[in-house]
């Protein structure tokens, strides 16, 4: 491990220890290790001259503005020449003979940073590319952007700002699914006046262009000078070499990571590895020639919008959903419909046309639709080029007043110049849905194949209902079916016959879901919260509040669940963990009373927990002593099967090739397997946990 890399581990500890000491949180470590950590980062600092962001060593206010001042650049930040994706073969000859540098094109905000004396001084938007606003007192909680770098001159850096998709889904979960993408996500928080604020949300910063010092002697290659920024703190943008006879190769490369990938990105940069002949090329008014972009959107195709639908979420937040003619996009997929998210959204769809717009978009007008990142289906925009007839006319999209479900009144709300439409009634069955959807989803009790089609069918026939206890309830019955027993609830045997002639299930479908849900019981305490759908708690606050419970569910039982608990100890304590405050605690303590009120939901959530395993991760040396796995398929988060093995055995367990009576867990990250090792499992009832699972429970 480099020194470099030692500091930053031991930053981000540190920083860790520090939010559970002054947080309440259960200790890391002791004051006298945390102090002697603390020293020695001093001298790591010292040494390499680099300050990482959030180091404890230094107090970085959080400090509120109230207007956001300008900045000329020191050199103009330009935009990218760009190339289709379906023109790719064009980069070829862009990049003749020489070598280049592939890295994703993050799709998030550029920001341009200002170091003077080893000291980050300024950091400004790339605004129209001569003046930007600056957000130095947000961009001071940036990961990857050091508070002080060893280089002392003058220095200048470009990057992006970005908000990865996994903390999008969690600000966007906590705020009902009200914001549309990862990018204008992080433009806003980037831009807030009150840093205390920006600062709950993570921003990422990778560093792409070094502006000042510029090329010479050791810096005239792209890899040098980001090495070099490497050697002073920052992340850069990860980037392989090319050349003409592997590039497109390395293209599809790209390409077939996107699905998987947790920053946002709309492409890839196509840079010259040798930057001085890069920059003997000049530059246009609108871009340098030493780069290239290659979008993946290169396809927006015309189609008639024909009906808006309104699409009720867990939350109630009714989002409009638009459904048009069928276009074929990207690599044959064929999209007839497209989320417009919220309101304010629906309204103000950008118009692109000869007339002038008095109006916002309607039935019948045409839009032109693309694939946002290859993915997801979006509008850009719309015009009234239409297909309007006398029977069919321009017709305006009204905004409903009564929830398409539950019929009951709807409300609008504007949140900070975005409007949304909601649905109040607890008891729609919509939002009571959208809460199983979370309840089982990869981030909770995890089921896996059990959707929403899955959940309308076993609710209308009555083998489940809105409570998630209910399922495991069904698994049981299920079993006792199997086995001959009679203790069966009222009409259970026809009702499973029932649901075998439904579309989509069979004996095999329903011994499969059997299964899942009897693997999903297998879980941690944050996970369990997290499917508990409490408002305003997302993936952090689960993991905030579990850890305040050390992970058992007993003490979440004792402080949450018992009276015994004094509410103002329990609003104390809440409102004392970071980034939580008065407003997501009162949301705790309200959903808290209403379950110590409601002595069948109380009774409901008991037997749901006692369904469970919910164990906290066990850490020590020995934690697998006397437990017997196999592990078999393809692993995702070790390296190899290997590593997977190593891992068990250095804790005291034991991994076989084979699964017996003695065989304690099978690992497979395929649940619904029907391999051997599956089957015998499942004649053993031996549980099948997944790799995730596995982590969750004993750790890595």
């Amino acid at each position: 491990m480099s020194p470099l890399t030692e500091q930053k581990e031991l930053t981000e500890k540190l920083v860790c220890a520090s939010k559970a000491y002054y947080n309440g949180l259960p200790s890391i470590m002791s004051d006298i290790e945390f102090d002697k950590f603390v020293e020695k980062l001093a001298d790591m600092e010292k040494e390499s001259g680099i300050i990482f962001s959030g180091s404890p060593t230094v107090s970085v206010g959080a400090a509120v503005v109230t207007a956001l001042e300008s900045s000329v650049h020191e050199q103009p930040a330009l935009s990218l020449d760009k190339c289709k994706y379906k023109d790719k073969e064009n980069l070829i000859e862009w990049l003749d003979d020489k070598e280049g540098c592939l890295s994703w094109k993050m799709d998030g905000l550029t920001i341009v940073a200002t170091y003077d004396g080893g000291k980050l001084t300024k950091a400004v938007t790339r605004g129209n590319g001569e003046i930007g606003s600056v957000v130095t007192h947000n961009a001071m909680f940036f990961n990857g952007l050091p508070h002080e770098i060893p280089y002392k001159k003058h220095l200048v850096v470009r990057g992006e700002a970005i908000m990865t998709r996994t903390e999008f889904n969690r600000v966007n979960d906590l705020a009902g699914g009200i914001y549309e993408n990862e990018r204008n996500l992080a433009s806003a928080t980037i831009q807030m006046l009150d840093a205390n604020e920006s600062k709950k949300r993570e921003i990422c910063f990778f560093a792409f262009e070094l502006v000042s010092p510029e090329p010479k002697d050791d810096l005239s290659f792209y890899s040098d000078r980001m090495d070099f920024l490497s050697n002073n703190g920052f992340d850069t943008v990860a980037f392989i070499h090319v050349n003409q006879q592997n590039l497109l190769e390395e293209i599809e490369s790209f390409k077939k990571k996107l699905s998987n990938l947790d920053i946002p990105t709309d492409g890839l940069v196509l840079t010259y590895e040798d930057q001085v002949y890069g920059e003997s090329l000049g530059m246009t008014g609108h871009h340098k020639r030493s780069s290239i972009a290659l979008k993946w959107t290169d396809e927006t195709k015309a189609t008639i919008l024909r009906n808006i639908e309104w699409s009720v979420g867990k939350t109630g937040i009714v989002t409009p959903v638009a459904v048009f003619d069928p276009v074929r996009l990207g690599a044959g997929s064929t999209v007839t419909r497209a989320s417009l998210h919220n309101i304010s959204i629906l309204r103000n769809l950008p118009f692109k046309g000869n007339n002038d717009r008095n109006n916002s978009v309607a039935l019948g007008d045409q839009i032109q639709v693309y694939l946002a990142n290859m993915i997801i289906p979006q509008i850009a925009s719309y015009n009234y080029n239409g297909d309007y007839t006398s029977e069919h006319p321009r017709t305006s999209i009204e905004i409903p007043k009564v929830c398409p479900v539950c019929h009951k009144p709807l409300r609008q709300e504007n949140s900070n110049g975005v409007w949304t439409l909601h649905c109040d009634n607890e008891d729609c069955s919509a939002r009571r849905i959208g809460g199983l959807l979370r309840t089982f989803g990869r981030d909770g009790l995890y089921v896996i194949g059990l959707g929403e089609a899955q959940l309308k069918d076993l609710i209308s026939l009555g083998i489940v209902d809105y409570h998630p206890y209910s399922f495991f309830h069904f698994v049981s019955q299920y079993h006792n079916l199997m086995n001959g027993m009679k203790s069966l609830d009222p009409g259970f045997n026809e009702k499973i016959e029932m649901l075998m002639q439904m579309d989509g299930w069979g004996k095999k479908s329903i011994e499969n879901l059997v299964a899942a849900i009897d693997t999903s019981r297998v879980t941690n305490l944050s996970k369990f919260l997290y499917s508990l759908n409490i408002p305003m708690v997302g993936h952090d606050l689960s993991k905030k509040i579990s850890s305040y419970c050390n992970g058992d569910i007993e003490q979440f039982v004792s402080l949450f669940l018992s009276s015994d608990t004094a509410e103002d100890f329990l609003r104390t304590n809440l409102i004392s963990l970071e980034g939580i405050g008065t407003e997501k605690a009162e949301s705790v303590l309200l959903w808290r009373e209403k379950v110590l009120h409601d002595t069948a939901e109380r009774q409901y959530l008991l037997r749901l927990i006692s369904c469970l395993e919910i164990d906290s991760p066990v850490k020590n040396s020995d934690s697998l002593q006397g437990l017997t796995f196999c592990i078999t398929g393809s692993v995702n988060i070790y390296k190899n099967r290997k590593e997977f093995k190593e891992s068990v055995e250095s804790r005291g367990g034991k991994v076989t090739g084979t699964v017996t009576k003695n065989t304690d867990y099978l690992v497979i990250n395929d649940l619904t397997s029907t391999t051997g090792k599956a089957k015998m499992a499942r004649e053993l009832n031996c549980p099948m946990i997944s790799e995730q699972q596995f982590i969750d429970r004993f750790g890595k």
